[in-house]
């Protein structure tokens, strides 16, 4: 913490390297009092949190928690993966969607927004440029991920298969049905599409009925899928704009999808 000494003072930096040994680089408000009221009143310890985080020192997650920054060439900057950050804002969440997909060397665009998913409240964050949007999914259908290794910890990411059916649940336009055909057509050859099938029965069957239709036009058996909705008098969109009906699946569909 030698180089911290050039703004911070040398009690300052020493709680605070006190701080991240006990705790880590992401903090509560009560750990951060229990190292600080060493040297400072509660009082006193208050105004000088806002000073370290006025500084850049402490970035604001959300109320009564922090991340540390450590390097100096990234202060006023968060050097955490956002991946972290957002593990840290909602234990109880898994990074999925295009964030996924791109973890698993899928998706190659800048993204400005991680999407998670939880069984809790659905909430929105913004931590410098980059948004973290939590969605709200049941919780028979909280499932599909795994721990993965991130710059501070474990963060939980979700498999490419739960990645892309999470995009069908929740959103709906041509984009993202578009996005989903192209990445099963394309990474065919890495998708576990055993699990893509067995995942997609948990869902509902606006679901069952996109990912059943997709895999027909791989040549991909689907007569799990197919048994699972054959007995429905309801059907399906693809987008809310679908107009062309395939009557296999009792599907509207968009033939731009998947030209």
């Amino acid at each position: 913490m030698a180089t911290k000494n050039i703004i911070l003072s040398k009690k300052d930096a020493n709680l605070i390297e006190d701080l991240i040994v006990n705790y880590g680089r992401i903090v509560s408000f009560d750990q951060v009092k229990e190292v600080f009221s060493k040297e400072y009143t509660e009082t006193s310890l208050k105004r000088r949190v806002a000073f370290l985080t006025t500084l850049g020192w402490f970035v604001r997650l959300k109320k009564g928690f922090y991340v540390i920054v450590t390097d100096i060439g990234s202060l006023s900057a968060n050097d955490i993966s956002v991946y972290t950050i957002c593990q840290a804002l909602n234990k109880d969440s898994y990074v999925s969607f295009e964030n996924a997909l791109q973890h698993h060397g899928m998706f190659d665009q800048m993204l400005s927004t991680v999407g998670a998913v939880t069984f809790g409240r659905a909430r929105k964050y913004k931590i410098k440029e980059t948004q973290i949007k939590f969605f709200k999914i049941k919780k028979e259908l909280y499932f599909g991920f795994s721990e993965e290794r991130s710059d501070i910890g474990l963060v939980n990411i979700a498999e490419k298969e739960k990645a892309l059916l999470d995009i069908l649940y929740f959103r709906s336009s041509q984009y993202y049905a578009s996005l989903v055909w192209e990445k099963l057509k394309n990474y065919k050859g890495i998708i576990d599409f055993y699990r893509l099938k067995q995942y997609a029965l948990i869902f509902n069957l606006n679901v069952i009925r996109q990912i059943g239709f997709f895999l027909d036009r791989l040549g991909i058996e689907t007569g799990d899928l197919l048994k699972a909705v054959f007995d429905k008098t309801s059907y399906s969109k693809m987008t809310k704009k679908s107009k062309n009906f395939n009557a296999k699946w009792r599907l509207y569909i968009e033939d731009s999808v998947i030209e």
